[in-house]
């Protein structure tokens, strides 16, 4: 008989637990109907034959997604109750897809251009608002889910997730599938107006929420104590270098990911119908793999979700590279070794930083590891570019090498927080 003391879990973890699955859940599905690599390029494609309007929505996204963070962290920093303010970011996002629905509707065959202006302002918005969301988010979820409990969160939440993901996928193909019953812009004005009604049922899940008190101990009395405070943090704490360096290295292997279809196709020869068997494919090795990265997250700690999520980089990008013309049906691997290290990344690296980090610095640590991530964010195009020099095989093994090294650097630097006391992001 186990003489192991009972966990202590904090007051609502049950609720809370349930009510941030509905949330992530249908956050999740909302996102996959209004995809920045599907349905909105699809839809700009409509309104205006201009590729750079595509090429905006991406850029907004990125710059969105992580300016707006550390001043977000000074925001929070001040607040007793920090749900409302994502209470609010999420409503914004739900109203904006019911009136782009409409307007689209309305607007999409007479006035494409009041439309594409609409469409680029609210995505603009929203995007800038979701970045300072996940601080927020990050910082409740970590006051509400102890870290023993946090990889069967999120493991859960992506795993049920990318499950109601593939069928908004497939919602998609049958909308856009069907233009004599679905014309323009009646199809695109159904698949935004079903974002929004997911997103309404992930507002509802938040709602539900019972936010944990927040610490007392302001870290940013003064706005203009953000940065200082932010590089005072990255000097302080060797474990929150040698995650950025980790972290970094994958996502320059990642950069390359983008560029596995366009070989399958040019190079070895592939099908255009084939894609969307791989992304079926790379949704069941996200879904798939979560158990994993839940398992390895609750009993092993986070440091041994990094360090797997590099390893299974790296055996993307080796496969991708070594895969012959001939022995096309093995490229499939890839993009279950894709999806899951793309889940890893969402397990791991959201849920080390929050047990580096104390409850009053959380959101500072939180909006720094993303801060300073910005200029990998951009190797994509660096990887675009460099194709005219170098062969698709040639960069894969570049990236599958890169990948190496952050395996090692994740098994050999990168200290577990759970059971090293100095592993800390604080002051």
């Amino acid at each position: 008989m186990s003489s192991r003391p009972a966990e202590q879990l904090p007051p609502h973890y049950r609720r809370n637990f349930t009510a941030g699955l509905i949330h992530g859940v249908f956050f999740q599905a909302s996102a996959a109907l209004s995809s920045i690599h599907t349905v909105f390029p699809s839809l700009v494609a409509a309104l205006t034959p201009a590729a750079s309007a595509v090429g905006l929505m991406a850029t907004l996204q990125s710059i969105g997604q992580v300016i707006p963070q550390l001043y977000t962290a000074y925001i929070v920093d001040g607040m007793k109750r920090r749900k409302p303010l994502l209470l609010g970011i999420i409503t914004f996002r739900f109203l904006s897809f019911g009136l782009l629905a409409w307007l689209v509707y309305e607007y999409g065959l007479t006035n494409p251009t009041l439309v594409l202006v609409a469409l680029l302002t609210l995505f603009g918005a929203f995007s800038f608002l979701g970045g300072m969301g996940s601080v927020v988010y990050a910082d409740i979820f970590a006051r509400a889910i102890p870290a023993r409990r946090r990889g069967r969160f999120s493991g859960s939440k992506q795993l049920l997730g990318y499950a109601l993901a593939v069928l908004a996928g497939y919602f998609v193909k049958w909308v856009l599938g069907n233009p004599e019953r679905f014309p323009f812009p009646t199809n695109f004005a159904i698949i935004l107006g079903a974002s929004a009604v997911t997103l309404s049922i992930a507002l509802t899940g938040f709602a539900m929420i019972k936010e944990p008190p927040t610490p007392e101990r302001r870290v940013l009395p003064q706005r203009n104590a953000i940065w200082s405070t932010a590089v005072m943090l990255f000097k302080s704490s060797r474990s929150l270098q040698w995650l950025l360096v980790v972290q970094s290295l994958i996502m320059l292997t990642m950069a390359v990911a983008p560029f596995f279809v366009v070989h399958a196709k040019q190079d070895l020869g592939i099908p255009l119908g084939t894609v969307g068997i791989y992304l079926s494919l790379q949704m069941a090795g996200a879904a798939v793999s979560n158990i994993l990265w839940a398992w390895l997250s609750d009993h092993h700690g986070n440091r041994s979700v990094v360090a797997g999520t590099a390893f299974v980089t790296m055996l993307a990008a080796g496969l991708a590279w070594l895969t012959p013309a001939s022995l096309g049906w093995l490229y499939g691997g890839v993009f279950i070794l894709l999806g899951s290290a793309i889940s890893g990344s969402s397990v791991g690296f959201a849920n080390i930083i929050l047990e580096m980090a104390d409850e009053p610095t959380r959101p500072v640590c939180v909006a720094l590891r993303n801060t300073a991530l910005l200029p990998i964010a951009f190797a994509p195009l660096v990887v675009g570019f460099l194709a005219r020099w170098f062969s698709y095989p040639a960069m894969f093994a570049i990236a599958a090498g890169i990948s190496l090294l952050a395996f090692i650097l994740g098994v050999w630097k990168l200290p577990e927080p759970r059971h090293n006391p100095d592993a800390v992001c604080s002051l």
